[in-house]
């Protein structure tokens, strides 16, 4: 998933859209002067019984997990920011 940074195009995907966001929020900010707050979660499904674990998390992901909210769509509980 994270690639070498030799090249551009070889960074990975998660350090590629980390970038694109970053790009996109200066690009904002110059255009309307607008303030921005970016907050990342990491979490991987993993195994047949779809097991989350939090990847920022220094202890085991005890308590993580994720259910479907009609009007904001799937929502992470006791993830790591």
């Amino acid at each position: 998933m994270i690639g070498l940074d030799d090249h551009a195009e070889d960074i990975g995907i998660i350090p590629s859209a980390i970038s694109w966001l970053y790009q996109l929020i200066d690009e904002q900010k110059q255009l309307t002067g607008a303030r921005f707050s970016v907050r990342v979660s990491a979490v991987e499904l993993t195994g047949r019984q779809e097991t989350l674990c939090d990847l920022l998390s220094i202890s085991n992901s005890q308590g993580l997990y994720a259910y479907d909210n009609s009007k904001r769509g799937i929502i992470l509980v006791c993830v790591q920011e």
